[in-house]
């Protein structure tokens, strides 16, 4: 008796139970398909953490070169600026000896001085 009231009652109400049986697959498949997007969102999010970890420590390791770099650059400057002091120094002594020559040569020895500047400008002295 039971049974033949169900089978009435689904023969009579059979579109609203397969419009609520079709609303469940609906909501089932909406909620699975959810899922699939929430963890592929994860996956997205980790696999971008993971990324940018590394970009960072390529930066980290790029910054770090390039400090080394700026070091022995101005390793090298400083080297350079004291080779640089070094010759104007010998220079200046070179050019005091030279002076002083000169001086000896000019109070001592004229003619040869007159020599030396004929043979090094190439011009000719007049008296």
């Amino acid at each position: 008796m039971i049974k033949k009231q169900v089978l009435e009652f689904a023969l009579k109400n059979w579109k609203v139970i397969l419009i609520v049986l079709l609303l469940v697959v609906v909501a089932m498949k909406n909620r699975r398909d959810y899922n699939l997007m929430q963890k592929a969102y994860e996956t997205q999010n980790e696999s971008h953490q993971a990324q940018i970890d590394g970009l960072k420590e390529i930066h980290k390791k790029e910054l770090r070169e390039k400090q080394k770099l700026m070091e022995n650059h101005m390793e090298s400057i400083a080297a350079i600026e004291e080779e640089y002091e070094d010759a104007l120094q010998m220079i200046k002594e070179l050019r005091e000896d030279k002076k002083g020559e000169y001086r000896n040569k000019f109070n001592n020895d004229r003619e040869q001085l007159i020599k030396d500047i004929e043979e090094k400008f190439g011009i000719q002295y007049v008296p």
